[in-house]
């Protein structure tokens, strides 16, 4: 099939993937020392300046045009193809660069920034009369500082048409489903009093905050099976003869469903408020931003991911697996949006470990990277050039018809 939108329609796709893969194996070098450099260097939420720079120059040097500090975040950039118009459809090549704390990049965030900026080099060099298209989102603090929510809030994400990152994990998936996430804090006001002479004149916050402990987790054999309801007690008081005046905890309130995740929300304000009407304490419930929707997956491209997949000699992995919460969530709520997992390490190493970060470095690892690179580059080439690609992978999105799927 011929490409219905390209300048010269002589030019076929499979020349185009031809010489994707080809120059994916000759950046292979470059990418593969930009995710040893993270490696090295590995920077926490919104502190990811170094790979911020490091990440614009690189893409500068390869004929990008890199704008710092995106969406009013620091550590943010958008990157286009130099001296290019930009014109529809729009797709952009998620990269994400955060560490986690003490482990480093235990979650491979080395490998996506790595993947998706030689995915967008390899793209435009094999194709450059699409490149107005063509651009890379820089997005930081996908560990819990929600950066993709914030820049999909600031506008960044306004003109774009799909966006496509992968994610290193154990097996080859399609993509995995995701939990929408609420962080609540919550505190309880009582009065102090001396416990052993004169227990009656004071108003027990820590009976309160152990009370909706215990109300939420009677609460939880009654939830639905797609939501999650976790937290901690950060204060419990000052000293064992002081009835303390003052407790705080912290919950993380999960869900598949945004639906589901409202009411479990509401269910949560009643444990809370029914701890302190027992104990004639005062309650305050504070969310705290931002706030992660559900990932709503798009199985049209995704299926594009598998013939790409397929077409290098990888199989898919059909094995179950544990889910989080992502920002990604917030943006696919906007967007047509896929994050395949290749596998990086045997099945007992999992994400959020030493181990897991150390595999990023590995054999493995390296060659994860560099099919990543390729597939990402040609998924958004089938993407750009097959107008039915974008009708379907439009029409899923909106509700309006099934996924297209290979037989």
């Amino acid at each position: 099939m011929m490409c219905k939108i390209m300048d010269d329609p002589n030019y076929s796709l499979s020349e185009i993937k031809k010489r994707i893969v080809e120059n994916v194996e000759g950046l292979s070098k470059e990418i593969n020392h930009i995710a040893k450099l993270l490696y090295d260097n590995p920077e926490t939420a919104y502190e990811e300046r170094k790979a911020c720079a490091w990440l614009a120059e690189y893409l500068s040097q390869n004929g990008f045009v890199p704008e710092k500090a995106v969406g009013g975040v620091e550590t943010a950039f958008l990157a286009r193809p130099r001296g290019v118009e930009p014109r529809k459809p729009q797709v952009a090549f998620l990269a994400e660069y955060d560490a986690l704390p003490k482990i480093g990049h235990g979650c491979g965030h080395n490998l996506i920034a790595a993947a998706s900026v030689g995915a967008a080099v390899a793209l435009f060099r094999s194709w450059p009369q699409v490149a107005g298209s063509l651009l890379v989102v820089g997005t930081p603090a996908e560990e819990g500082g929600g950066g993709k929510a914030i820049l999909a809030d600031a506008g960044v994400f306004q003109d774009i048409d799909a966006a496509f990152m992968f994610h290193p994990g154990r097996f080859n998936h399609l993509g995995t489903d995701s939990f929408g996430r609420i962080k609540v804090k919550i505190e309880f006001f009582g009065r102090p009093s001396h416990a052993a002479a004169s227990p009656e004149k004071g108003l027990n916050a820590l009976d309160a905050i152990v009370g909706a402990y215990n109300n939420v987790s009677a609460m939880r054999q009654q939830l639905p099976s797609d939501t999650r309801l976790h937290g901690i007690i950060t204060h419990g008081g000052e000293a064992p003869n002081v009835i303390p005046d003052y407790t705080a905890g912290l919950y993380f309130l999960r869900a598949q469903d945004r639906g589901h995740l409202k009411d479990l929300y509401r269910k949560f304000e009643e444990c809370c408020h029914g701890a302190a009407l027992a104990t004639g304490c005062r309650c305050q419930i504070t969310v705290q931003p931002p706030s992660l929707d559900p990932m709503k997956r798009n199985k049209t491209l995704e299926e594009v991911w598998r013939r790409n997949l397929v077409s290098l000699d990888i199989e898919p992995d059909y094995h179950p697996t544990g889910q989080g919460s992502t920002d990604l969530g917030n943006l696919s709520q906007l967007l047509p949006v896929i994050q395949p997992f290749l596998g990086i390490c045997p099945e007992h190493v999992f994400l959020h470990t030493k181990e897991f970060a150390e595999a990023t470095q590995r054999p493995k690892g390296e060659m994860a990277l560099l099919a990543a690179a390729k597939l990402l580059a040609l998924t958004a080439c089938d993407y750009l050039g097959f107008e039915d690609i974008q009708k379907a992978a439009a029409a899923e999105f909106a509700g309006e018809s099934p996924p297209v799927v290979g037989k």
